[in-house]
């Protein structure tokens, strides 16, 4: 799946972007897992009063936004996690698609699911869901000196237009940075300083393409100016030999031929998550 070039781009440039690796399954998977969440938020505006109906009629992709615009623009989980939790969710993290690249890029057949995922329903031009740049072990610094592999899945095409991803190629060969509040957004990231030492590239991307990078790889979603929700889901990987303790909390094994007995089983997985509330990142 992933040639010598490719592996050589990456450990060089700390970011791959795969295109056509993502399969149909994989997609719907996806699509499904994001649509009960858009259901179940939308509902909630309902019961609270803020809107008349769910809306049913809108089609996915513009639903969320005009049921936000006619509730009130209430606020809700931006970067859901917990409620994203099913089996579902479970299938998704250990699809043999996203498994398989993370072999090739940790180098390892033993890999693990890193317990940090997200999906990020990107309304257009809202502050409060825009990603500054970040490095993502900003937030695990226990995987500073260690490769985690993190990986963006958008379901519909994405262009500088509708907030594609930018990143900033080889910079992640220096240290982590020291996180930095970004008041405007409530995300940490990296300070304005170190942006400005940045160099962005945009990748704009395909539904069914991946793009991979680094726990230190810098990168950033750009502000949406579509009339549409830009809808994606980021899980992670890392080698089980070098599983961290932020990796290893609601995380798994993913695959292991040498003991495939240890690999994780969806119920415990969902049980891990039994005491954490509803609505919590």
């Amino acid at each position: 799946m992933i040639t010598n070039e490719q592996l050589a781009s990456y450990e060089d440039e700390g970011y791959l972007h795969l295109r056509g690796v993502v399969p149909q399954d994989a997609l719907a998977l996806t699509r499904r897992i994001l649509e009960r969440w858009e259901q179940e938020t939308i509902q909630r505006w309902v019961d609270e009063g803020g809107l008349d109906d769910g809306m049913a009629d809108v089609d996915f992709e513009h639903r969320l936004v005009q049921a936000w615009e006619k509730a009130g623009r209430p606020g809700y989980v931006r970067s859901p996690r917990r409620d994203l939790v099913s089996r579902d969710c479970f299938d998704f993290l250990c699809h043999p698609a996203f498994v398989d690249v993370a072999e090739a890029l940790l180098g390892t057949p033993e890999v693990s699911a890193h317990g940090v995922f997200n999906a990020r329903p990107k309304l257009p031009d809202q502050v409060w869901t825009r990603t500054p740049w970040h490095q993502d072990a900003q937030y695990y610094e226990d995987a500073a000196e260690l490769h985690v592999v993190s990986m963006w899945v958008p379901i519909q095409k994405v262009t500088e237009h509708n907030s594609c991803m930018q990143v900033s190629p080889g910079f992640h060969k220096g240290e982590l940075q020291e996180a930095w509040d970004d008041k405007e957004t409530g995300f940490i990231g990296l300070s304005p300083e170190i942006q400005e030492t940045l160099t962005p590239v945009s990748v704009e991307m395909e539904p069914g393409d991946l793009l991979c990078f680094t726990q230190r790889t810098p990168h950033r979603a750009l502000p949406n100016q579509s009339d549409a929700v830009r809808w994606s889901m980021d899980l992670r990987f890392e080698a089980t030999e070098h599983a961290t303790a932020s990796g290893k909390d609601r995380g798994f094994i993913a695959r292991s031929p040498s003991d495939p007995g240890r690999v994780g089983l969806c119920e415990d997985w969902l049980e891990l998550w039994k005491d954490q509330p509803a609505g919590t990142y």
